[in-house]
């Protein structure tokens, strides 16, 4: 009863107030604007942002959510709809699997560390293509282990066309890294197996099944596609950025909270312990980690497909009972790291009484308990939960984003008159005001009538509205929070109308 309560507790986490925030910039503009063109325009092979084709991700990301649209009608919840649902998705595989290699208790446990982990559960309720990668990933890995185990065609293809949809959600990596970690797996442990035709015809059927769109975007629209599908795909290898050889090893004890470096603890047990049961999880975390290590321009989310491997690890060690004198404190203390992370969020921006004393007692009881293995997970529910319930509510008020687009609809419905945004750009709002937003022009570029929207200090007009919005990246969460509290970092932006250039 407890397992359903808390798997029940985590699907209400993932889905609470998912469209109270507005779209989030940059990168969930990209796909809340492009999707909502397939829908107006019918044309659902080459996405467009702005008026501009963008051509940055294959089309999956856009096609779940203009599918969601479709469903629910063009808003924030809809956006991210099938975002939450992939990551639920993905804690599911993720419990399947272990509990196919080491047991019940370990799948529960994996599941809570993977769809609580930071980074994972902010990118499921966030438009971008890395949760769904992770669980077209993490499926044809499940489907295909299932396949090896039963010998089972049938599983083989459905493990192929989990591929296919991972190729078409972000790029060859979608198949070439499972494709790896199956190869290193089966050298190890029946490389004859790498003999049989059917792993060389089903790579012929991953290229056909998904390449067509790539081919398809090579004759109409050459010279963009090669030139972004080599900088997204060859140059991230060795150009572009250059990035600390231990990025990942560091940046794994935030991303991977509330359980992040009791992973690695874990990772020491599995190899020294020689569990044969965890060797897959093992080869797949691994591959993972080497390959995006050896990469030069490193970003976060680029190692999220490796989580499912990394909870199962977590799990099994958690679940065995080794090493106990080394868990209980490392539980305690991100159990406490956590707790205190949602007081200072409350002190910080929100404060709520109830909230607070809620999310608080969580962690407590599984701590006066004994509950070591639950108590990160608890705690760091309780934290997500403040986050969502409390403080996000709280961004939205310095967030008017929706407003300035209402605003613009207003003035001109039918969209024929042209709109600038001139001393910055706001990614969202050719989401919001339903049009194309002129960006990089300058003050004397503007002929005509038009809708400028203008940075203060940069030209003197009549404005008819003023907003307050952030100079800042929101992607810097924890910085906007701070700016958001000392009233720093802010600047207006103004909304005029210009005919004939003045």
């Amino acid at each position: 009863m407890f397992k359903y309560l808390a798997a029940l507790s985590v699907v209400f986490l993932y889905f609470f107030n998912l469209g109270l925030n507005q779209v989030w910039q940059p990168n969930e503009a990209f796909y809340a604007d492009a999707a909502k063109n397939m829908l107006k325009t019918g044309d659902l092979l080459t996405p467009v942002y702005n008026g501009e084709i963008r051509l940055n991700k294959p089309p999956m990301t856009y096609w779940t959510t203009a599918l969601s649209f479709y469903i629910f009608g063009i808003n924030e919840f809809a956006l991210r709809f099938f975002q939450a649902l992939a990551g639920l998705g993905t804690g599911l595989v993720t419990y399947l699997f272990a509990r196919r290699l080491i047991g019940e208790m370990a799948a529960f446990v994996s599941f809570l560390a993977l769809t609580l982990s930071f980074q994972f559960i902010a990118n499921a309720r966030y438009t971008s293509p890395e949760v769904l990668l992770s669980f077209f990933f993490a499926l044809s890995l499940y489907l295909w282990y299932l396949s090896y185990e039963r010998k089972s065609i049938l599983l083989f293809f459905l493990a192929l066309n989990a591929s296919v949809l991972g190729v078409l959600t972000k790029g060859p990596v979608g198949f070439i890294l499972p494709a790896g970690i199956i190869f290193i797996y089966l050298l190890i442990t029946d490389w004859r197996e790498l003999l049989k035709p059917k792993y060389y015809l089903g790579t012929l059927y991953v290229v056909l099944a998904s390449g067509w769109w790539f081919l398809y975007q090579f004759l109409t629209n050459r010279e963009i596609f090669v030139e972004i599908f080599l900088k997204e795909n060859v140059r991230r290898i060795y150009a572009l950025q250059r990035d600390p050889v231990y990025f990942y090893a560091l940046d794994i004890n935030v991303s991977f909270l509330p359980y992040s470096f009791i992973f690695y603890i874990a990772l020491v047990w599995a190899v020294y312990s020689r569990r044969r049961d965890l060797l897959f999880p093992l080869v797949w975390f691994s591959t993972v980690f080497i390959v995006f290590t050896i990469v030069k321009m490193k970003i976060p989310v680029y190692i999220m497909p490796a989580f499912p491997a990394m909870a199962i690890i977590t799990a099994a060690l958690l679940t065995a009972g080794d090493w106990r004198k080394i868990l209980i404190p490392s539980s305690v203390f991100l159990s406490i790291l956590a707790m205190i992370a949602t007081i200072l969020g409350a002190f910080l921006l929100k404060f709520s009484l109830p909230a607070l004393i809620l999310c608080l007692l969580i962690p407590a009881v599984f701590l006066l308990k004994r509950l070591f293995h639950l108590a990160p997970a608890a705690a760091g529910f309780s934290l997500l939960l403040y986050l969502s319930s409390v403080l996000l509510p709280e961004v939205e008020k310095h967030r008017p984003y929706r407003d300035i687009g209402e605003f613009v609809r207003s003035i001109d419905p039918e969209g024929k008159i042209p709109t600038y945004e001139i001393g910055a750009f706001h990614h969202n709002l050719p989401f919001y005001a339903d049009r194309v937003i002129i960006r990089n022009a300058k003050p004397g570029d503007i002929s005509g009538k038009a809708i400028v929207l203008v940075r203060e200090g940069v030209m003197e007009c009549g404005a008819l509205r003023e907003w307050k919005v952030y100079r800042g990246s929101e992607s810097r969460f924890f910085r906007f929070l701070t700016d958001i509290k000392k009233g720093r970092n802010f600047y207006d932006l103004k909304l005029c109308i210009f005919q004939n250039g003045s």
